[in-house]
């Protein structure tokens, strides 16, 4: 089942492999993300550094469109990680029972908007967020499950 979705630039880094897997009991991460999943080097650095006991798939926004009945029928607690915002919108709403997105870290880049000290938007990530806003997802913001978590929905 699908616990927990995420939109992290950094994909897999130390909070998600240590804080999120162990709050949320991952057993299985997806990454959908089309520069990592077309990269050898990336893809191997994210192999190597999960933990053992933690399945690893990573594909290309194409290659989740496949899958996604098996994505949407796995039966490991699993957590879904987006780069970027556009993937995100392309692809949550093709997961069955999730009911929230994590916004978890969003560079600042030229014509950005601040909505945390983490999370930056361009105008078209505003819009792709209004629309899974609109598909009835909650939209939130959170480092590490420890930290505070602020309402993302809200502000759009």
């Amino acid at each position: 089942m699908i616990k927990f979705v995420r939109i992290d630039h950094r994909l897999l880094h130390g909070q998600v492999l240590f804080s999120w897997t162990k709050s949320q009991n991952i057993a299985r991460i997806i990454v959908i993300d089309d520069e990592a999943a077309t990269d050898d080097l990336k893809k191997m650095t994210m192999k190597l550094s999960k933990p053992a006991d933690i399945k690893l798939s990573v594909f290309t926004i194409e290659q989740a469109r496949e899958r996604i009945t098996k994505i949407n029928g796995v039966s490991e607690n699993t957590m879904v990680i987006f780069g970027n915002v556009a993937t995100a919108a392309a692809i949550t709403p093709l997961l069955s029972d999730v009911k929230a997105v994590n916004y978890g870290g969003i560079p600042k880049r030229p014509d950005t908007q601040k909505f945390s000290n983490f999370i930056f938007l361009t105008a078209p990530e505003v819009e792709q967020s209004r629309a899974l806003k609109e598909a009835g997802l909650d939209l939130y913001m959170q480092q590490v499950p420890t930290s505070h978590r602020e309402s993302l929905t809200a502000l759009l």
